[in-house]
């Protein structure tokens, strides 16, 4: 998670709880006042070979009341929700000019790719024994620039591994771990990053479609105007087009983890825990990759993300923690715009693991599917064709089938031959995201995917 996704919720959290807690947070750094249209700044390079990325957005007005109602669109199943928080959002920093110069000369110039998006125009990776420091001159002139920093030593993933496992709040799941080591006289501060992949299998799949013949009554004249058929409303079935069975989908931290190696006893970190995921969340009901990313961060840097991190975490610090201890080392070059930032170069390792679902739950079921509709309970809507629907009541109202299939709502799962009871159609439908894995992931296999 970036701490411009932080900031965002803790400033949502703080106006939520002003009328609770007496202290002047809301007018201090997460005001909804004076810190409207305040910089953010999320900048991270590393000394793996990349386009370097650098995030600029601004705080945005919410509205000024005792509690903050925030509309959440939840997609799919409670036990994974994609939650789109509506209520705060950023405001993207548009035109700005960025770059990182070193104390060498070299220059790095960024282009913005997308909204608030700044990206290296070429690759490079940071090196030992050199500072960098972020400048940046938005589009209305502000100019803002960083402390120099530099890269802190290497250290090592020496092992990645999967557990089954109770979590501190009694949920039977798995925990992904990671053992570490570092030099003695070196860098001992980490913080860690992940990106998890996984197979989705659309359990209500099949390999056909519907194709609509005609999504209304039509009617054949003959040369007197006399009606000499009617064509009813009807469907076919077709091979399907694409890939609708197998997909995969990529998720990003949902928090941060931190370690810092000076509290532990020699130069080696055990059981790190990076992830939990419980046994009832569909991402690992087939097989699921993690790749974890272990930086290596200045102490201002941990700090910094040490603090966000206790903002976010208990109501309790409320009355302990004022926001204004919250600094970064970005700030404006005249002094006299706030800003909120960091800007940090860090090391960084990775590993990758992968692991079935049968690896560490053997001959359980699997965990619920995607989505709160109920894929078990398909229905046969009428097609409005007599000659293929079952029977009509008196007073119709009968769920119809071409709406559906227009809107992308429904896929065909089975024919329903018993015949078709009353009020049913030809077919068995499900919900779309019960039969085509593109709902929820995409069908293209990422390349680094190992089956």
């Amino acid at each position: 998670m970036s701490f411009r996704t932080y900031i965002y919720g803790l400033a949502l959290i703080f106006l939520a709880y002003a009328c609770v807690e007496p202290f002047d947070a809301t007018s201090d750094i997460f005001s909804d006042t004076s810190m409207v249209g305040t910089l953010v700044v999320e900048a991270n390079i590393t000394d793996v070979e990349a386009i370097q990325k650098v995030l600029l957005s601004r705080m945005q007005r919410v509205e000024n009341d005792s509690t903050v109602n925030v509309e959440e669109q939840r997609l799919f199943n409670v036990n994974n929700p994609i939650v789109i928080e509506r209520g705060l959002e950023p405001e993207f920093e548009n035109g700005a000019n960025v770059e990182i110069r070193t104390d060498n000369g070299t220059v790095y110039q960024f282009e913005e790719t997308e909204d608030g998006t700044y990206e290296s125009i070429t690759p490079f990776r940071a090196m030992s024994n050199t500072s960098y420091q972020l400048f940046v001159t938005t589009a209305n002139g502000e100019e803002y620039t960083s402390d120099p920093m530099v890269l802190p030593q290497t250290s090592n993933i020496d092992n990645i591994y999967a557990e089954r496992m109770t979590s501190d709040t009694g949920l039977d799941g798995v925990g992904i771990f990671v053992d570490s080591s570092f030099s003695p006289d070196g860098n001992k501060l980490f913080r860690y990053a992940y990106e998890e992949t996984y197979k989705i299998i659309a359990p209500y799949w099949t390999p056909y479609e519907f194709e609509i013949i005609r999504d209304q009554t039509e009617f054949v004249y003959d040369d007197l105007g006399n009606v000499t058929e009617t064509l009813y409303p009807d469907v076919q079935l077709v091979p399907r087009a694409r890939e609708e069975r197998v997909c995969y989908r990529t998720d990003f931290s949902a928090g941060e983890v931190l370690l810092n190696g000076n509290v532990l006893n020699g130069n080696r970190a055990e059981r790190t825990m990076i992830r939990f995921i419980a046994t009832d969340n569909p991402i690992i009901s087939h097989r699921y990759s993690i790749l974890v990313r272990q930086r290596g961060v200045s102490r201002a840097a941990f700090d910094f993300y040490e603090q966000l991190i206790a903002f976010s975490q208990s109501q309790s610090l409320f009355s302990q923690v004022q926001p204004g201890s919250l600094e970064g080392n970005v700030y404006h070059i005249d002094g006299d715009v706030q800003v909120i930032g960091f800007f940090d170069v860090s090391s960084e390792v990775s590993e990758r693991l992968y692991f079935n679902f049968e690896d560490l739950f053997p001959n359980e079921p699997l965990p619920p599917y995607f989505g709160t509709i109920n894929c078990e309970n398909p229905i046969a809507p009428i097609l409005g064709n007599p000659e293929r629907d079952g029977p009509t009541p008196p007073e119709d109202q009968c769920s119809t089938l071409i709406d559906p299939i227009k809107l992308g709502l429904v896929e065909f799962y089975l024919d329903n031959n018993d015949p078709p009871g009353e009020c049913e159609g030809p077919y068995l439908v499900v919900p779309t995201i019960c039969a085509d894995c593109n709902v929820v992931g995409s069908n293209v296999k990422p390349d680094f995917w190992i089956d």
